[in-house]
């Protein structure tokens, strides 16, 4: 059996919709990569979890939202200061290790019942 991460960052892109990126990565590096470029500001995320998977069950799971740095999430940046982008402190956060083989890249899951390719899906709500 196979193991890899799954990484769901559920946001809001207006005042009445919700847009869940489900990304499906079995590569630590690529999973870097991934949170390095991803927007976690407390007032647009609704909730950003890390789980890993294997043998058909998780193994593990890490609230990312509870370590996004910054100061009160009720504040509003101002536009000109560069702060309406939060990002992970990721040399304060411990990715857990695969406990076993990487999920060949392209290869679907099964993730509470839900088919889930390799790669990034996006849900619209």
């Amino acid at each position: 059996m196979h193991s890899f991460y799954v990484l769901r960052h559920t946001g809001l892109p207006n005042n009445s919709d919700t847009i869940t990126e489900c990304y499906v990565l079995a590569d630590r590096d690529d999973l870097i990569r991934v949170l390095t470029g991803l927007d976690v500001d407390p007032r647009w995320t609704e909730a950003c979890t890390l789980t890993v998977h294997a043998d058909g069950a998780v193994t593990g799971t890490v609230d990312l939202l509870a370590t996004v740095p910054g100061d009160d999430p009720d504040d509003e940046p101002d536009e000109d200061d560069g702060e309406g982008f939060r990002t992970l402190d990721l040399a304060g956060l411990e990715i857990p290790s695969l406990p076993g083989p990487p999920l060949p890249p392209g290869h679907p899951v099964i993730v509470d019942g839900e088919a889930l390719p390799y790669g990034c899906t996006a849900f619209y709500n």
